[in-house]
């Protein structure tokens, strides 16, 4: 009897640490944005700003970062929850120059209410001081 009980415990453990792992890997789902642009096709686009989120902020805020590594400027979407970093969105390869800014293709995953996305372009104006992240829904196979 006593080892039927601890055999339960044990299983029933088992699956509840699985769906932790599961929903650690798949990640949660955050709300859309206070402020986006749906765009045709669906996609949705998020303005960045280049400012520093305090650490003490409450809710969800995106900004805009600059980073420089062995002399390579790196612009990042950063999406932070109550002032903590969630996720970064990278420009990783200039897509086209413009007397606007920069626009550079991006990746990264988000789930936007339940909802894949995919980044895809994030455009830097010319100051480096704005810009936006834009989101694909992402394909289901």
């Amino acid at each position: 009897m006593r080892d039927a009980r601890f055999r339960q415990y044990f299983w029933i453990f088992i699956v509840v640490l699985a769906a932790v792992l599961l929903k650690i890997r798949i990640g949660g789902s955050v709300p859309y944005p206070t402020s986006y642009d749906k765009l045709p096709g669906g996609e949705i686009r998020v303005h960045v700003t280049a400012k520093a989120v305090p650490s003490n902020s409450v809710g969800e805020a995106w900004n805009l970062e600059k980073h420089v590594q062995n002399g390579q400027v790196i612009y990042t979407a950063n999406l932070y929850m109550n002032g903590h970093e969630q996720l970064l969105f990278p420009g990783i390869g200039v897509k086209q120059k413009t007397p606007e800014g920069v626009l550079y293709a991006s990746n990264g995953k988000i789930r936007f209410n339940g909802q894949d996305y995919e980044a895809v372009d994030l455009f830097v104006n010319r100051d480096g001081s704005a810009g936006y992240i834009d989101f694909a829904k992402q394909k289901t196979s």
